[in-house]
């Protein structure tokens, strides 16, 4: 031991996080002597599942890898009692001490304690909080998310905006602080695998009415844990038992229990159709085919279905041209002020260091000189529907859907109690979010996409091998695909007007970026199109083996990072036009608020522009972690 453990630490300090819990103690007969040899069993009330030891020579027990859960202790030796302790909760990677004295007496006797004091964690210098079940089921919860609730332990400073608490948010419920350290610095686990996202925001949401408990440590002492510069959250999901359970639910916001928003009113419109309906189930129980199989206390099963639709409301006002403005007439600007002349580019002659240009008269630009171009363009534009400023400046109230939300979530786990000595389960999940933003305007050159589709598993295996010697080994899968872009994905840039040339010359088809000054924009700043997939593949192994008085115990996290990022950009084009061309008289005057933006489009000027062609790139990281970690009886860990 002593020169394993050196070696080993030194290659690193961290092994596989563990979500389970550690229970120890000491076995005395009645004048407070060890008993040696005497054998230990603690047996899960809710599965049936059996794990058994044997106390060492110096009457020590442990029994590792316990899933969260009720326990009933079992110690039996020759010549004494046998000893039960019922009612024994173990909690998510708690290490608990509950000695046992035997009396004297034929095995055939039984003393039972029903009720003792509460367990105390005395073997770790770890400092957290648990969230157990009957908090998670009957504690409100904003977009019932379970990772919010670690924001209400100690030591833990929420910092994002509360509103994007749902499910599928995955930088909102990870953004919190904790222990001093940064904001979202933080190891994320769920059932004690890596559970992080791009930017270490939340992979997967398990559904409330599926989760065990919540452990939150803001300090981790121990040397199985790393990988963060903060804290730890552990989300433990339920499993099944050998009673059938289940549940199912609904909650629903409507328009008609929400307030109008300002800007709809300050319109005069009619309120906004909104909803939040979130809705799931759950089933449990043991594995049972009627006449084939009776899987109680040996196979169960756990399965979980949630969905989400959401209608979040929009009321903004933004500018579009007019009819006359379409056809090059811009003379109702004149009437507002002399600050809203329209110059033509192609009067300019020097004067000094400057280019003097004369107006258009009257505001009027001539339809010979109208871009066939910007005509195509001003098609994709609603016309007016609200008189707007003197100026004619948020003369268009936008007050369609913003964004439309669609979500599922599935989960599903099967545990299989093989015998005493040999424990697997195996989970899977999976959900995607497909939101769409509103478009402006009753066409496709406005609003985007987004698909979000993320998927998981997990394989668990409990092997004792030897009385003082258990070995947990895990291999688990974690996928975040985004997929991002506009709704012209395909759009013929062609059909404006563009050269073929600009067209072959586009990797990937959209409707291009324009930007209009004063007026509202057209196309998206998502492009062509964003495909981010980002695989987390996890292998570790754990060993834990009593010695004497000591509990050592050493492993190895090996992971694999992939990373895909192909932005495509504006790959038809992004195209501004302000007021450089239009401006006067002089080329450096100040521009007018608004029209000359237009004038620069209806002459076919742009005053910037680019197109993108872009290529992929990928990254992979390899994480190899060694940990070795000794306990005394008394629960003091050497590192």
């Amino acid at each position: 031991m002593r020169t394993l453990c050196p070696c080993l630490v030194g290659a690193a300090a961290m092994s596989a996080q563990e979500f389970r819990g550690t229970l120890g103690g000491l076995v005395t007969d009645p004048q407070g002597a060890v008993i040696l040899g005497a054998k230990v069993s603690a047996t899960q009330v809710e599965t049936g599942a059996r794990s058994e030891t044997t106390a060492s020579a110096d009457g020590q027990y442990t029994l590792p890898f316990l899933a969260p859960g009720t326990y009933r202790i079992e110690v039996e030796a020759p010549g004494f009692k046998r000893y039960v302790r019922q009612g024994l909760r173990i909690g998510s990677n708690e290490r608990t001490s509950a000695d046992a004295r035997l009396e004297i007496g034929a095995a055939a006797e039984t003393v039972t304690v029903s009720a003792d004091s509460p367990l105390l964690v005395t073997q770790t210098a770890s400092t957290g909080q648990v969230i157990n079940k009957r908090q998670i089921e009957n504690m409100p919860m904003n977009g019932r998310t379970p990772l919010i609730l670690a924001q209400l332990s100690f030591g833990v400073i929420p910092n994002t905006d509360p509103r994007f608490y749902r499910p599928f948010d995955d930088g909102g419920p990870s953004g919190f602080a904790m222990g001093g350290a940064p904001n979202r610095s933080n190891e994320l686990l769920l059932d004690g695998t890596p559970n992080a996202s791009v930017g270490n925001g939340m992979g997967f949401s398990p559904p409330v009415d599926a989760v065990e408990e919540v452990k939150v440590e803001t300090f981790q002492a121990d040397a199985a844990f790393g990988h963060t510069g903060g804290g730890t959250v552990n989300l433990v999901t339920k499993a099944g038992t050998n009673a059938f359970h289940g549940s199912a639910y609904n909650f629903n916001q409507v328009s008609k229990l929400g307030a109008t928003l300002f800007f709809t009113n300050l319109a005069g419109r009619v309120k906004n159709v909104s909803n939040y309906n979130q809705w799931g189930l759950t089933a449990g129980g043991p594995l049972w085919i009627p006449k084939a199989f009776d899987g109680r206390n040996r196979v169960f099963f756990f399965f979980t279905y949630e969905g989400i639709n959401q209608k979040l409301p929009r009321a903004t006002s933004t500018t579009v041209p007019t009819d006359a403005q379409r056809n090059g007439d811009l003379s109702q600007l004149l009437r507002v002020g002399s600050a809203f002349q329209v110059y033509d580019p192609l009067t300019g002659v020097r004067e000094g260091t400057r280019v003097r240009r004369q107006p258009f008269a009257g505001n009027l630009i001539p339809a010979a000189r109208i871009s066939p171009i910007g005509r195509n363009i001003l098609r994709f534009y609603d016309a007016p529907n609200q008189a707007g400023a003197n100026d004619g400046r948020n003369n268009f109230f936008v007050g369609a859907v913003g964004e439309f939300n669609t979500f599922d979530s599935e989960m599903g786990r099967m545990d299989f109690n093989i015998s005493p000595k040999h424990k697997l389960f195996f989970a899977f999940r999976h959900n995607d979010r497909l939101p769409n933003n509103g478009t402006t305007f009753a066409n496709n050159a406005t609003g985007s996409y987004l698909r979000q589709i993320n998927w998981g598993g997990t394989l668990d295996d409990v092997y004792t091998l030897s009385p003082t010697t258990v070995l947990n080994s895990r291999a688990n899968w974690l996928r975040n695909g985004e997929q991002r872009g506009g709704f012209f994905d395909g759009f013929d840039i062609a059909t404006l007007g563009l050269p073929a040339s600009l067209k072959a010359a586009s990797p990937r088809a959209h409707f291009p970026e324009v930007a209009l000054g004063a007026y509202a924009g057209l196309g998206s700043n998502r492009g062509g199109g964003i495909l981010l997939p980002y695989d987390n593949f996890q292998l570790f192994e754990t060993l834990n083996r009593t010695m004497g008085r000591h509990s050592l115990k050493t492993g190895g996290d090996f992971r694999l990072v992939r990373r895909t990022n192909q932005n495509y950009g504006q790959s038809s084009g992004s195209y501004s036009f302000g007021a450089d061309w239009t401006r006067g008289p002089l080329d450096n005057s100040p521009a007018a608020p608004i029209g000359q933006d237009l004038a620069s489009l209806l002459l076919g000027l742009p005053t910037g522009g680019f197109l993108d062609i872009t290529r992929s790139k990928a990254a992979r990281t390899s994480i190899r972690r060694f940990s070795c970690r000794t306990t005394s009886a008394r629960g003091r860990t050497l590192r």
